[in-house]
């Protein structure tokens, strides 16, 4: 039995749901949310979609939102939806990239998604104990605008050495390093030949949880621009577009302290 993967936790009366978007844009979507939680709150209105949510440990947080001119078609009224992208995401992995998805709300309450000859009518599940995160305004002293494949380069060299990853920048190089017993990786990058510096207060230095930050980039994808945010022993931040520059999303990741 296919599990229930959304809950209408709106007002009785606000039930128009109903979308028709492309399986690569639903895809994106997922993907950036599921290195973070499994299940989280839509929050649809006229605009788009917005989504914000926390992992279980409280070390990562995910922003997104989607404009309504990302969709082929967009007819909703403003709700609440829970629901398990994990599951969502497995059910879209048959689909192409271009192939059109419909999802509904019908008479019983229950999502009814549609794509190509396949139909899904999924009973909704309870997302009223979510939370509401709210999104701290980080002032970071350091901005970097780069490629994600950048960053890629050192992370499967670092999953065997550490378990942390270290970022240490200066006015003209950005140093990721990840060490223990004897062994290290370092990988330098170089303003205006990997990255392009956006903003410079100070030097900073900070280390952040290798799984977290791998996971995160998943999330980002191989070959997406950045903007990478950094201070000293303050939560990183990166920042990107999706689904042409109808999608937004922005990661917060918690750094790694030190014990004294």
């Amino acid at each position: 039995m296919i599990r229930a993967v959304f809950h209408y936790i709106g007002q009785l009366g606000m039930d128009m749901f109903e979308v028709e978007v492309k399986v690569e844009t639903l895809r994106s979507v997922f993907s950036i949310l599921t290195p973070i939680v499994g299940e989280i709150k839509l929050e649809a209105d006229d605009e788009g979609w917005k989504i914000k949510a926390v992992d279980p440990a409280h070390v990562a947080m995910v922003d997104l939102s989607l404009s309504k001119d990302a969709f082929e078609g967009y007819e909703v009224e403003p709700m609440d939806l829970g629901l398990n992208v994990e599951r969502l995401l497995e059910h879209l992995k048959g689909g192409k990239a271009d192939d059109m998805v419909s999802l509904k709300l019908d008479g019983d309450n229950r999502l009814v998604v549609s794509m190509s000859n396949l139909t899904l009518k999924l009973p909704l599940v309870d997302a009223s104990g979510f939370s509401e995160p709210k999104v701290p305004n980080l002032q970071l002293p350091v901005g970097l605008k780069l490629n994600s494949g950048e960053l890629q380069k050192g992370l499967k060299v670092s999953a065997s050495i550490s378990d942390y990853i270290t970022f240490d920048c200066t006015e003209d190089k950005l140093i990721m390093t990840s060490s223990e017993d004897l062994s290290s990786m370092t990988l330098e990058l170089l303003k205006g030949e990997q990255y392009e510096l956006i903003n410079f207060e100070k030097p900073v230095k900070s280390s952040f949880s290798l799984d977290y930050f791998s996971q995160l980039m998943k999330g980002v994808g191989a070959n997406r621009d950045i903007v990478l945010n950094i201070g000293n022993s303050y939560p990183l931040k990166m920042e990107f577009e999706f689904s042409g520059d109808h999608g937004r999303a922005r990661y917060l990741l918690a750094p790694r302290i030190e014990s004294s």
